[in-house]
C-alpha cells in the first residue's frame, strides 16, 4: 500500500461531479491566535478535517480502516470503520475523508497520524503514516 495524499484542514465539502473541495489547508503547523490575556488557555476547540487518498497493491484486500493519532505521548483512534465495499480491487485508490466539528487539542505539542488498514479476517495488512509531524501552538496577538 501506498499514501498517496494525507492533509490536514479546516473542512473537506462534497461538489457535484464527484470531487471534494478542501478548504483551510494546514502545512506543518496549526497555530491559534490569541490574545495575552487568553495565552495557555486549554483546551481549544477546532474544526478538523483529514482527507487521504491511498493506492493498494497486487492481492491487497482491504475490508477496514482505523485513523490512529499520537498528540505529543497520548494515542487515541480517531475513526474505525468499515469500507463501503466488502474489499477493495488490486491497484485501486481509496478516498478517506472525515471531518470533526468539535476537535479537542488538550495543549501545545506535536501531532502523529497513522492510518491501519485490515483485512476481513481483521489481520493488519499495512500501517502508513505521512512523512510530516503537526505542531500545535500558540501565538499572542495584541
Amino acid at each position: 500500500m501506498k499514501l498517496l495524499n494525507f492533509v490536514i484542514c479546516d473542512d473537506i465539502r462534497k461538489e457535484l461531479g464527484n470531487k471534494q473541495s478542501l478548504m483551510g489547508i494546514y502545512d506543518d503547523s496549526i497555530e491559534f491566535q490569541v490574545t495575552p490575556d487568553k495565552q495557555n488557555t486549554w483546551p481549544k476547540s477546532l474544526r478538523v478535517g483529514i482527507y487521504a487518498k491511498v493506492k493498494t497493491e497486487d492481492n491487497e484486500e482491504v475490508f477496514k480502516f482505523k485513523i490512529r493519532m499520537k498528540y505529543n505521548e497520548k494515542e487515541t483512534v480517531l475513526v474505525e470503520s468499515v469500507l463501503p465495499q466488502s474489499k477493495t480491487k488490486p491497484f485501486s485508490k481509496m478516498v478517506i475523508s472525515l471531518v470533526n466539528g468539535d476537535f479537542k487539542f488538550e495543549n501545545p505539542g506535536n501531532i502523529t497520524f497513522f492510518l491501519d488498514f485490515y483485512n476481513q479476517k481483521k489481520e493488519l495488512i499495512a500501517t502508513l503514516s505521512p512523512e510530516f509531524v503537526i505542531n500545535v501552538k500558540e501565538k499572542v496577538i495584541q
